[in-house]
């Protein structure tokens, strides 16, 4: 019996029908549910096995309210996907090979759904708990090994021997080519206009097609195995191995960086007489001994802002890591104390340096009340946009409920390397939820009176929304997270912005942290609408202006108080 036209065609046009089709109904769907979005994901709908998975997986993460919703989201993501996938192999088999009956590829495409849904699941987790608390250490970690996995399995859905043979190497790049061309194609839909986001999603769908075309036949035509061997097995063993060997060695060196800080040996600052105050402000799971330091060059008078708070006489207490793990709203109104302490001590205004959730809290505080003692702020590896998901921190209903269980899950199996609580729970991150969606656009609001700059890492560019740019001025540098006040081209330009001089920008730097915000966007978890955050998280709802932003959190700080417009708040005293 003779083939029908379209199984010797060169270009399988049903297939093309099928992946524009899916990526086309997507980008509508959501430009008719949210006409602000970005359609991001919509290039993945149609994408080679288990792309199509890690999509589903992602938009699963953040809307499941109940378990029931996630069961039957999951058993959905199972049949659709798994539907989907045996389509789109049984339209790219290659003619001149047998293909098999369409209940076997049903049957192992559902499988190998299952199966990469469970292997990508702890991506999934790293990049929800990253738009929570967008630390580019969590991309890093979740990315790479999502793509792995990809390596590994795809040949699942395809063949029946996969996991007894190596991976073929045309496939591994078909492979490596898709995870750059979803990339390229996401970054188009957050670069263009909204008009035209169906081309982009069309565009998408053909190269989907056509890698289909040539995964399935690199998978299938080869010589029959002669010894079974468990390659697949192995690979994702030793995948397994490789990511919590790395997290033990790099937790262990985390530790290890902490121990040798609250060590270090003291450094004198300089004396009253400075012309500038400068209060340093560390980030998450630091530490500090209580002995002087002076991480900022210059003459300045410098002092270590405190996670445990002052003492009797106003001055700041050694603390630890587990001190960093306060609620922000008090930790902004402690450093608010130190601030006014250090000015009445100094007769200076303040100069604030700030690093990760340090200058999350520095920016919350100011924003609330610019009116502190304070002439310039500068933040180094800030935290743009966190809160972009929500979970609940008490109970099993709302959005991303399993995922704060999965969160838990890994918290709890990495507590007793890292050298911090991770726990989603901690007063910390349970208080950056309960303010979500107010943080989102808080960290590039201006500030009345206080000159803000900001010092950030080039790795920081996968976390950070491209179209979501600070409003004041900014430098990339070629680091990772944290650590760049005590670097030393750190250090040199926090000296220049104090000494308010010119801060040259690499032009190049600033273009390729440009085009990483647009390509990973292809890869974060879906953000969640502000108007479906529930009314448990405070001030939930809808703030793009800075004012609206500033007032919500001067009445988190300040909850006794009535609202207020720029007037001065008590002082405190944290004492031990």
């Amino acid at each position: 019996m003779a083939q029908p036209w379209w199984r010797h065609a060169s270009w399988r046009w049903r297939l093309v029908a099928l992946c524009c089709g899916l990526n086309l109904v997507e980008t509508a769907a959501l430009m008719s549910l949210d006409p602000g979005a970005h359609p991001d994901l919509a290039p993945q709908a149609s994408a080679i096995a288990p792309f199509g998975v890690f999509g589903d997986l992602r938009w699963v993460s953040v809307y499941n309210n109940s378990w029931a919703a996630l069961g039957g989201e999951l058993l959905a993501l199972l049949v659709v996907r798994g539907l989907i996938t045996a389509v789109s192999i049984a339209l790219a088999w290659p003619a001149h090979l047998p293909r098999p009956a369409v209940g076997k590829l049903l049957r192992r495409s559902l499988f190998a759904t299952g199966l990469a849904a469970v292997l990508l699941s702890p991506s999934v987790t790293l990049l929800f708990g990253l738009a929570a608390i967008p630390v580019s250490w969590l991309f890093l970690a979740a990315v790479p090994a999502a793509l792995l996995v990809a390596f590994i399995i795809h040949p699942a859905p395809v063949s029946g021997d996969w996991w007894q043979r190596l991976v073929a190497p045309r496939a591994v790049g078909c492979v490596a080519l898709a995870f750059l061309t979803m990339s390229a194609a996401s970054a188009a839909m957050d670069a263009a206009p909204a008009v035209l986001w169906p081309l982009v999603a069309v565009l998408g769908g053909l190269f989907n097609a056509w890698c289909w075309v040539k995964l399935v036949p690199a998978v299938v035509d080869r010589r029959p195995v002669r010894h079974a061997v468990p390659v697949a097995a192995i690979a994702a063993l030793a995948l397994i191995g490789t990511v919590i060997g790395g997290t033990v060695v790099g937790f262990g060196q985390a530790r290890k960086a902490q121990v040798l800080a609250s060590k270090a040996p003291a450094v004198a600052t300089a004396g009253p007489g400075s012309e500038l105050s400068v209060l340093v402000v560390s980030g998450y799971g630091s530490s500090w001994s209580g002995r002087e330091g002076h991480p900022v060059p210059g003459s300045y008078t410098e002092e270590r802002f405190s996670y445990r708070g002052l003492d009797a006489h106003g001055m700041p207490l050694p603390y630890n890591g587990w001190d960093t793990a306060k609620p922000l709203p008090e930790l902004d109104r402690m450093l608010l104390a130190q601030v006014a302490v250090l000015q009445a001590r100094t007769g200076h205004l303040v100069d604030v340096v700030a690093e990760s959730e340090g200058a999350l809290v520095a920016k919350t505080a100011l924003l609330a009340d610019p009116s502190a003692a304070v002439a310039t702020l500068v933040l180094a590896s800030p935290l743009e946009d966190p809160g972009r998901v929500w979970y609940p921190t008490i109970g099993d209903q709302d959005w991303g409920v399993a995922s704060n269980e999965a969160m838990r899950l890994i918290s709890d199996a990495l507590q007793g390397v890292a050298p911090i609580n991770l726990s989603p729970d901690n007063p910390l991150f349970a208080s950056l939820d309960q303010q979500a969606p107010l943080l989102e656009n808080a960290m590039s609001c201006p500030i009345d009176g206080i000159r803000q700059f900001a010092l950030l890492p080039l790795a920081d560019a996968t976390v950070s929304p491209a179209e979501e740019r600070l409003s004041f001025p900014s430098i990339v540098l070629p680091a990772f997270h944290g650590g760049l006040i005590e670097s030393p081209s750190g250090a040199r330009i926090i000296s220049r912005v104090l000494a308010n001089k010119p801060v040259d920008n690499n032009q190049l730097l600033a273009l390729v942290d440009e085009a990483i915000s647009y390509a990973a966007s292809a890869w974060q978890v879906p953000a969640l609408e502000p108007l479906d955050f529930p009314r448990t998280a405070h001030g939930g709802g809808v703030y793009g202006e800075c004012n609206q932003i500033a007032a919500e959190l001067r009445s988190a700080l300040f909850p006794q108080s009535p609202r207020m417009s720029g007037t001065k708040p008590p002082s405190w005293v944290a004492t031990e």
